[in-house]
């Protein structure tokens, strides 16, 4: 009877932690599913502006004056960097998920990310421009 539920000589056992940093594409993987939990972060940031504002104007202005700290600064500064590349690597996925275009997949990325960058360059220069 014991016999009969002995493992097998060769059974592979798959490592609980850390089974994505031996493969380069599963690290980048993990890294750009990280960047997600920024981009949450950003997202509850800018709620919570909102919810300043919904409070009045005394509220929305120290929400506005915080944001101004230099420790701020640098968190939107890195912020910026992870969700730029969130987009980033969203972009090289596209033309994977895509029905086949006679497009190369290089062009997809790269009009994505000049699109995305030059819509951006034009709302903050729009907001710049109503806000002085």
């Amino acid at each position: 009877m014991s016999g009969r539920f002995k493992p097998a000589a060769n059974t592979y056992v798959r490592p609980v932690l850390g089974w994505w940093k031996t493969n380069p594409f599963y690290l980048w993987y993990m890294l750009r599913e990280a960047t997600a939990i920024f981009v949450v972060i950003y997202a509850l940031v800018l709620l919570l502006g909102l919810i300043c504002l919904a409070m009045g104007e005394g509220a929305y202005n120290g929400w506005r004056a915080a944001l101004a700290t230099p420790v701020s600064l640098v968190f939107h500064l890195i912020l910026l960097l992870l969700v730029g590349y969130h987009s980033y690597t969203w972009f090289k996925v596209m033309p994977k998920t895509t029905p086949h275009i006679p497009i190369e997949p290089k062009v997809i990325v790269q009009t994505g990310c000049a699109v995305t960058a030059a819509l951006s360059v034009l709302i903050v220069a729009v907001l710049w421009g109503v806000t002085r």
